[in-house]
């Protein structure tokens, strides 16, 4: 097998005909064949829909020789899902991608074209240009100056989904076994050589996601969480400021009090600096207990998925999870 395809999906299995009639036009064309089977793949992974995905999926493997479907169990999570689908995957070129097709599949032989150079593990897609609502271009803005701080890792602004990767690399990522997954922290942290391409970028042909502000939110910390200390060592420091001050304000007090200098008027603030320091607290705390939780996860060592069964595969359910 030479190339495979890696594309969760969950409740948005009605996209996947037309991305499916586009990738094979596309990958028919970079092969110069009408019979992609022998030398491409494509995975979805069907992340525990709770609508008719499954079935969608299915016809679809039926219809294409080169569509193999996974269903998991239930919902895992999409980053769960991209490690089951690369689990599968048999090509010595894999990439994934998103069905929504954000990412035009007609950008992916440029991927592959500069990872069959052989200078590079990964080349990765980087918009020119976002097509998103302001409050997207924003929160990303501020993520990936966050991620960036915070983690280290020097990650270019507007990277894309979309990513090609040797068989070395995946190797490589398919050895990993923490339970809290981030890919694009992951790929940072892998090392390897990095390319990251030019590619466009169009709206959803939907024009609807799966991602609301709070499910942003939440995968923004996990991302962080996922591949920094650098907020436990934040907080202790803003802990070490306010205790500080307040040794000072104390001592400050005490002074007044002795000289009998009137201190009621400053009454209000020093509520206000009281308010302030338990929030840090209360806050110190919520970030620590995360952090416990991330633990907790961990030492209970159980399956990163579960696959309930495989559609159109050469592959069991048993060979997939063990590799």
């Amino acid at each position: 097998m030479k190339y495979s395809l890696v594309v969760p999906i969950y409740n948005d299995a009605y996209l996947a005909a037309a991305f499916c009639e586009e990738i094979y036009r596309v990958m028919s064309a970079h092969l110069r064949s009408d019979e992609i089977r022998q030398e491409f793949e494509l995975i979805f992974v069907n992340d525990g829909s709770s609508n008719d995905s499954l079935s969608t999926l299915r016809e679809l493997a039926e219809r294409w020789p080169f569509v193999m479907v996974i269903d998991l169990s239930r919902n895992f999570g999409q980053h769960a899902a991209i490690a089951c689908g690369m689990h599968a995957a048999r090509g010595e070129i894999v990439m994934r991608m998103n069905v929504d097709m954000q990412d035009p599949p007609s950008e992916i032989p440029k991927l592959i074209k500069e990872l069959e150079l052989g200078d590079f593990d990964l080349v990765v897609g980087r918009y020119a240009k976002r097509k998103s609502p302001l409050r997207n271009r924003l929160s990303a803005w501020l993520y990936f100056r966050l991620f960036r701080a915070l983690t280290g890792f020097d990650t270019p602004q507007n990277t894309s989904p979309l990513r090609a990767m040797n068989r070395r690399f995946v190797s490589a990522y398919n050895q990993l076994q923490e339970k809290s997954r981030f890919p694009q922290g992951l790929d940072q942290w892998l090392g390897f050589k990095h390319l990251y391409i030019e590619i466009t970028h169009q709206n959803r042909i939907d024009n609807r996601s799966a991602y609301n502000f709070w499910s942003r939110l939440i995968l923004a910390l996990d991302g962080l969480m996922y591949f920094s200390d650098r907020p436990l060592k934040l907080i202790a420091t803003s802990g070490l400021v306010v205790a500080t001050f307040g040794i000072f304000l104390g001592l400050y007090l005490i002074v007044e009090k002795l000289t009998g200098t009137e201190f009621l008027p400053g009454y209000a603030s020093v509520v206000s600096l009281v308010s302030l320091a338990f929030g840090i607290q209360l806050s110190a705390t919520g970030v620590v207990g995360l952090y416990i939780a991330k633990i907790f996860r961990e030492v209970q060592n159980r399956p990163l998925y579960v696959v309930r069964e495989t559609y159109g595969s050469p592959l069991t359910t048993e060979e997939i999870e063990r590799r």
